[in-house]
């Protein structure tokens, strides 16, 4: 099976484009791809969204954390958070699958789905340090021309994605970090 993980920066802020839905603004600073097959992580950068494009929709399937309400608009350049159809039976959206497990509606967004971000559920699961930064920080670096910040941030956030992902395949639950909560994982 040809399975990746997935995670994009932006290159604009969410205040630069005027809100979280206009995910056709943002742009793609920087994208880093797992490939379980080959063993290594692949980088993309602004110049390089087509080639991501095709490579995503090759791919049988595809890990991350919010990549369905938001790496894929961004990297599709979708208005409203806009759907990428062809990618839905392939979609391992880590964090879509932890609201489903809460009785989340995963399109309606409320103050019961706060709280369960990639850091928190990462240090909760896998222990260790979680992520290695903010990702509101990563337009800034993008704009400012710190590439080696920029994308190791990206990197580091795949591999979280990578190892929750494989330890919710192997083990079924989830451990947020920030309440001590377990969640079996139904989704």
């Amino acid at each position: 099976m040809d399975h990746v993980v997935v995670d994009v920066e932006i290159a604009k802020t969410i205040e630069q484009v005027g809100g979280w839905d206009h995910t056709e603004l943002m742009g793609v600073a920087c994208a880093v791809l797992y490939e379980y097959q080959q063993n290594r992580f692949r980088l993309y950068g602004p110049e390089d969204v087509e080639e991501l494009k095709a490579r995503l929709l090759a791919a049988d399937r595809i890990t991350g954390f919010n990549i369905w309400r938001f790496d894929f608009p961004v990297i599709w350049g979708l208005p409203g958070r806009g759907r990428v159809e062809e990618l839905r039976s392939k979609c391992n959206d880590l964090l879509v699958r932890i609201w489903k497990s809460l009785g989340l509606d995963e399109e309606q967004f409320s103050d019961l789905h706060k709280g369960w971000g990639l850091d928190a559920v990462a240090r909760g699961t896998l222990g260790g340090d979680g992520k290695t930064g903010y990702g509101g920080d990563a337009p800034k670096w993008f704009q400012a021309g710190l590439w080696a910040r920029l994308v190791d941030y990206c990197l580091e956030d795949v591999r979280l994605e990578r190892d929750l992902g494989d330890f919710i395949d192997r083990h079924g639950y989830v451990v947020n970090g920030g309440t001590g909560r377990m969640l079996r994982i139904t989704a």
